[in-house]
C-alpha cells in the first residue's frame, strides 16, 4: 500500500518550489492542473480547483485547514539552521516536549503545516529553546 496526500490549491508551482527549496524535494510529474513531487521517499501532490473529477475537496480555493504532515528527521537542529538559511521562516521556536520530541513547524504556500521532529526518549521536559 501507498498513501499520499493530494492537496487542492492555486498554488502548484509555489508549493513544488516551496518543498524543492526547503527540502531539496524532486517533481516527478508536473502539467498545468497537477505537481507531484518525492522527498525521501514520500510523495505529495497538488492540485489545481475545479478539476473535472466531482469531488467536493477538488473544487474549493482557500488555504488548507487542519492538514498538518509530520517529518520525523534525526537531526532536527540542523533542518531548523537549513531552512532558516533557505530563508523558510518557522512558525515558532524550536521546542522540546516531555514526550523526548524536539520539533518546530513551518508552512507551505497551500497552507499546509509542516511539523518537524526528532524523537529525543532522554528527554522529559518542555523548554523553549
Amino acid at each position: 500500500m501507498h498513501l499520499q496526500p493530494i492537496v487542492t490549491t492555486a498554488a502548484l508551482l509555489e508549493c513544488a518550489e516551496f518543498y524543492r527549496h526547503a527540502f531539496d524535494a524532486r517533481v516527478l510529474f508536473r502539467a498545468d492542473w497537477y505537481v507531484h513531487i518525492s522527498l525521501d521517499g514520500w510523495e505529495i501532490g497538488f492540485l489545481k480547483p475545479n478539476h473535472p473529477a466531482p469531488l467536493p475537496v477538488f473544487q474549493h480555493t482557500t488555504p488548507t485547514r487542519g492538514l498538518c504532515l509530520a517529518m520525523e528527521v534525526n537531526d532536527v537542529r540542523a533542518m531548523h539552521e537549513q531552512l532558516l538559511a533557505r530563508k523558510v521562516p518557522p512558525l515558532g521556536p524550536l521546542r522540546q516536549f516531555a514526550s523526548g520530541e524536539l520539533s518546530f513547524s513551518v508552512m507551505d504556500p497551500a497552507g499546509v503545516v509542516i511539523n518537524i521532529v526528532e524523537r529525543r526518549a532522554d528527554r522529559t521536559d518542555i523548554v523553549d529553546l
